[in-house]
């Protein structure tokens, strides 16, 4: 049975850790803090195992913050990080390292980090922050109730597109979907709420709201696939749902991108243009329940463990109130049964894995150098993001061969998660077989 192996504990914070967040494109982790400071941490491949260890303080970002940093996110290129404040603003770093991706074990991954204009225009705590797939958008959420949607117009330019009003209580988490432009949201009122641009005029609306919690959500992943979606909060359960088709019909237009023109599909049949919200209906699927004694406050879902080939559909890790951080195995469910939903099985479990304190946030590592750069030059207007391993027109072998040494430089990073408690640690974790 797989266990839970403690790779290091990385002190430095003075007061509460809240979250942590992997660089995509070199080996960086960075925290945030009560004390108002993010810190990033270079790390590099164990020999033996080839998954993440020796880390080390590579840089501390005091940042401009007034008051609590809660969250931050690396976007989709590794370029730049976002951090979610209690001083209502949401901050933005830009790296300007010539390289910005990673060179190899020695680059020094996280040393120049320089602030631009913050987002401004939440009326209370900002609790949480995310990039969309590719890197054009950005979301937080407030205590004053609201999800902003902010269009990445430049490396240091932002455009707020909407100010969705749709929950009735403080919102915890934003969390976008792997694939589509759908975001969702999970709040104090004890809801889950989906977002997206309609069709016709790209108005950000509430497609979809969720409520089956008998508490407050405070954590949201989307599966690896994008079918699936885990939720988790105060009522200590782990709900899992899944986005079913409604069975419409597109016809010859396809599904044009916004660089195209805008979003002038997918059409229906009958000629009407058909968003994400007439497309899927999203049903809860299983609950996970047990697996925590207190509050749930960190869920993430990664690829990992079980072959996809073999049915499986990555892991998801989760902590919470107990200090318990449990990892379980998803699986398809099985083809007479589709309807059923993933199945899970508790693989492993650490138990005060903080001491005594909370475990606020756990994340699996996302290390993907290729991947990253893809989506760099797409957004330059480069290659396209779906071909991570491609190289240039005219053959690039050379960047074909980086791209099949950082796989194998980092095979085992998926195995890796890191965790931030109340302790004001931050401690990286490997499962291990």
């Amino acid at each position: 049975m797989p266990t839970i192996h403690e790779v290091q504990t990385l002190a430095g914070h003075t007061d509460r850790a809240w979250h942590v967040a992997w660089n995509p494109a070199q080996p960086t982790l960075a925290s945030c803090s009560t004390d108002k400071s993010v810190r990033l941490y270079s790390y590099s491949p164990d020999p033996t195992t080839a998954s993440p260890s020796s880390f080390r303080l590579a840089s501390t970002i005091p940042t401009s913050h007034t008051r609590t940093v809660r969250s931050l996110a690396f976007s989709p290129t590794g370029a730049t990080l976002a951090t979610a404040s209690f001083d209502s603003t949401v901050g933005v770093w830009c790296q300007t390292d010539e390289h910005g991706l990673d060179d190899g074990p020695s680059h020094s991954a996280a040393s120049n980090w320089e602030p631009v204009d913050p987002l401004e225009g939440h009326e209370s705590e900002c609790k949480s922050v995310a990039w969309s797939n590719d890197g054009r958008l950005v979301a937080s959420c407030s205590r004053d109730k609201s999800v902003w949607v902010w269009e990445a117009v430049g490396p240091a330019d932002f455009e707020c597109l909407a100010v969705l009003m749709e929950h009735s209580q403080d919102v915890k988490s934003v969390k976008w979907h792997p694939t589509d432009e759908l975001l969702a949201s999970a709040s104090y009122d004890d809801t889950i709420k989906l977002y997206a641009a309609d069709p016709f005029d790209d108005e950000w609306t509430c497609i979809h709201t969720l409520a089956s919690h008998r508490g407050t959500v405070w954590t949201l992943a989307f599966s690896p696939c994008g079918t699936y979606l885990a939720s988790a909060g105060d009522d200590c359960s782990i709900r899992l749902w899944e986005r079913v088709p409604k069975g419409i019909v597109t016809g010859d237009a396809g599904e044009a991108r916004p660089e195209d023109g805008g979003r002038m599909g997918p059409w229906s049949a009958t000629g009407v243009r058909v968003g994400l919200g007439e497309r899927y209906a999203w049903e809860e699927r299983g609950v996970i329940e047990g697996a925590h004694e207190r509050t749930i406050y960190a869920v993430d879902w990664q690829k990992g463990g079980v072959d996809e080939g073999e049915g499986g559909r990555g892991r998801i890790v989760t902590a919470g109130g107990d200090g318990r951080i449990n990892v379980f195995q998803m699986t398809a469910p099985p083809p007479d049964a589709p309807s059923a939903g993933p199945s899970w099985s508790l693989v492993a479990r650490v138990d005060d894995a903080h001491g005594v304190s909370d475990v606020n946030h756990v994340a699996w590592c996302v290390l993907d150098p290729a991947r990253a750069a893809a989506t760099l030059r797409a957004l330059e207007g480069g290659e396209d993001e779906d071909e991570p391993g491609r190289g240039e027109e005219d053959g690039d072998e050379a960047r074909e061969q980086r791209d099949r040494d950082d796989g194998a430089r980092w095979k085992g990073a998926r195995d890796v998660f890191a965790s931030a408690g109340d302790d004001g640690l931050v401690k990286v974790w490997r499962v291990e077989s």
